[in-house]
């Protein structure tokens, strides 16, 4: 989704948010194979599930940054529900490597939250965007 989303930034010339969102992608990326770990340090199957590929029709930066936020919303949930269903099957160790990915997605919530809370306050205003697209630039630049 992620890349998608960048892909839609650097073709509007809103290179910051670009690179922010190919960024998230990365980081995205790393998440997954912390999962793919887990499962060959246990001797769990792998097994992956089909992607999904998310629209590319949007129609402003706030609209990506709205459809991140959401994304982000239903990956909580789904952490949630395996974190439920660790405990209920008493898999404490699962339990515990969970943790890390709730607390993660904890920042990644507010982290769309806020970057949507700034467009909604620039609205469609050309110099605001431009602004708000150097920040994320810079955000994207900065180590975690």
């Amino acid at each position: 989704m992620y890349l998608t989303i960048a892909s839609y930034f650097i073709e509007h010339d809103y290179e910051g948010f670009g690179a922010f969102f190919l960024k998230q992608s990365r980081e995205e990326g790393e998440h997954a194979m912390r999962l793919f770990h887990y499962l060959m340090e246990r001797h769990a199957p792998f097994q992956p599930l089909p992607i999904e590929i998310p629209s590319k029709n949007y129609d402003s930066p706030l609209a990506c940054f709205r459809a991140s936020y959401e994304y982000e919303q239903k990956v909580t949930l789904s952490y949630y529900n395996l974190f439920k269903r660790a405990r209920d099957m008493g898999e404490y160790d699962l339990e515990e490597f969970l943790h890390w990915y709730l607390r993660e997605q904890r920042e990644e919530e507010a982290l769309m939250r806020h970057w949507m809370e700034k467009l909604m306050i620039a609205r469609e205003d050309p110099a605001a965007l431009l602004f708000l697209d150097k920040e994320a630039r810079k955000a994207a630049q900065e180590e975690d």
